[in-house]
């Protein structure tokens, strides 16, 4: 019982990311060049790869708390009403636990929430070497 209390408590921690990004997805639709999606992140590629897709689009660009929780509904729903049973038996719920737990924004993982936002900036300044002098 301890166990199921303080599994709940944790997941509890981790689905509510309380550090959202406050951007919202592209105004004009269209993703960048540099957007790369890896599919079903940490899961393997099944009929539902394209649900996969779909999600990383809207992860890319982060947005609100109620955002990335419409967007991983959006991924069970797409992936529980493929063909077969236990896609939404077994898969779909596995999978939003997944991105629930691993989506959150504060993760350094390149499949968080607003991931295309939070790249580090590349610095255009030139680094000064100092000379030793013995």
């Amino acid at each position: 019982m301890k166990k199921v209390i303080l599994f709940l408590l944790l997941f509890g921690l981790f689905a509510l990311d309380l550090s959202a990004q406050t951007e919202t997805n592209s105004p004009n639709g269209e993703m960048p060049p540099d957007f790369k999606s890896d599919g079903c992140t940490l899961f393997p590629d099944g009929k539902y790869r394209d649900c996969c897709v779909r999600h990383d689009k809207v992860y890319y660009f982060g947005g609100s708390c109620k955002e990335r929780s419409k967007a991983d509904k959006q991924l069970y729903k797409c992936v529980a009403a493929k063909k077969g049973w236990y896609h939404r038996a077994i898969i779909a719920p596995i999978m939003w636990i997944g991105v629930r737990i691993g989506g959150v924004s504060f993760l350094p993982t390149p499949f968080r929430w607003g991931f295309g936002k939070n790249k580090p900036k590349k610095s255009s300044k030139k680094v000064k070497t100092q000379k030793k002098i013995f």
